[in-house]
């Protein structure tokens, strides 16, 4: 078997592509089913954030042209690939995904949302029943190896998302937001914290927009902003200052006829809209309407650019993590096809010290107290012994699959 993974990324793609080639979350269950029904793949898993596409598989075989091929016919993608994606095999694969949930290989470096995004990506693996033994092992100790970087390192110090980069952006651009009109568009993980950005930054007027409006009214109560419903949307753009997206769709939320009729409203006021979302949930043609700035997530890399060298002198220590454990997870990924040898022989092991321990005990007289002892002895004994020739055949089958 061995560990693979293709992927595209804001380094690697404009939004136009990442668009296209990104899983919404109710079509994850199927696209991971059509998967693991290839020959080639034995388990998988897909992350699909705003700012990365990545699909993770145990293969038979090093055949990453599967992944590839799967990636272009799923979302029927028929523009060029090799110019956007990258490929990692085996332990460079287990470093990736290491880094990309520490938020080392994010936009804004740190961030936290992107380790709860993976591991809502192994969960949902888990629950179409496409991640078995070598997944059940390789996110668990990922994860692990992410608490250390983010306790043993500064890079996760400052708890900074794309949300606050918006906000940054919109202060560079207008400068004091505490008159500001603010509307945010979604009202998920993105959109609250970057309702949460918008106050710590002093903007007071807020609007929170979303499909379900209960939802708008719990995140509106937290903030100290105003809910309203989304048929309302176009009603409250004409007085605002500042529209910022959270909220991806197959269609635009904002269509460019919508924005021609809110601009000819407002007439010569201008208006910011800051779209965050993968899919884009707004039209960017509206880029070309007088009197409204655009801006998408990749016109972000700027702004998290400037001040970032100090976080960047932790990023040494958080590989360093991440390297002295990455070929260990990798070992006992490349094991996980022994494992029912493994426990085979750990049932017979048992069985056999039980048996020997009811004959010895039934010709000696023992008491409870010593028969617990006894218990411990033996189990100890044959722990040890375990131990130690299972390390020996996880080293020989590694062997074999790489010499």
């Amino acid at each position: 078997m061995r560990l693979s993974m293709i992927g595209l990324n804001y380094h690697t793609a404009p939004i136009e592509v990442r668009e296209k080639l990104s899983f919404g979350g109710e079509e994850l269950g199927d696209a991971l089913a059509l998967l693991n029904a290839k020959e080639d793949v034995k388990e998988c898993a897909i992350l699909s954030t705003c700012n990365r596409v990545e699909i993770y598989a145990l293969l038979r075989e090093q055949r990453p042209s599967v992944l590839r091929d799967f990636l272009r016919d799923f979302q029927k993608y028929r523009g060029p690939l090799e110019p956007y994606v990258y490929y990692r095999s085996d332990e460079e694969t287990v470093v990736h995904l290491c880094r990309v949930a520490a938020g080392l290989d994010s936009m804004v470096l740190g961030e936290p949302q992107v380790f709860g995004q993976v591991k809502q990506a192994y969960r949902t693996a888990v629950d179409a029943g496409t991640a078995g033994e070598a997944f059940g092992h390789l996110f668990p100790s990922c994860f692990h190896v992410v608490k250390k970087v983010r306790s043993r390192s500064s890079v996760g110090e400052h708890h900074v998302s794309v949300g606050y980069a918006a906000v940054k952006l919109a202060k560079d651009i207008l400068g004091d937001l505490h008159n500001a009109r603010v509307m945010v568009l979604g009202a998920g993980t993105m959109g609250e914290l970057t309702a949460r950005d918008l106050k710590a930054n002093g903007a007071a007027r807020i609007t929170l927009v979303n499909r379900t409006f209960q939802k708008a009214v719990q995140v509106a109560e937290r903030v100290g902003g105003t809910p309203i419903m989304l048929h309302e949307l176009r009603e409250y753009l004409t007085e605002c200052d500042i529209v910022i997206s959270s909220i991806g769709a197959s269609e635009y939320i904002l269509g460019i006829d919508d924005l021609r009729s809110i601009a000819s409203i407002r007439g010569d006021v201008p208006l910011l809209v800051i779209d965050i979302a993968v899919p884009r949930g707004i039209d960017p043609k509206a880029a070309d309407i007088p009197n409204i700035r655009l801006s998408n997530i990749d016109d972000l890399k700027e702004v998290v650019g400037r001040g970032v060298e100090e976080r960047a002198k932790a990023v040494s220590k958080a590989e360093a993590i991440i390297a002295s454990k990455s070929a260990e997870i990798m070992k006992k990924v490349n094991s996980c096809d022994i494992v029912p040898v493994l426990m085979t022989i750990r049932q017979k092991a048992e069985e056999i010290r039980r048996e020997g321990l009811e004959k010895a005990i039934d010709g000696l007289a023992v008491s409870g107290i010593d028969r617990e002892k006894l218990e411990t002895l033996t189990k100890s004994i044959v722990n040890r012994i375990l131990f130690h020739s299972e390390e020996h055949m996880r080293d020989y089958s590694n062997s074999i699959k790489h010499g």
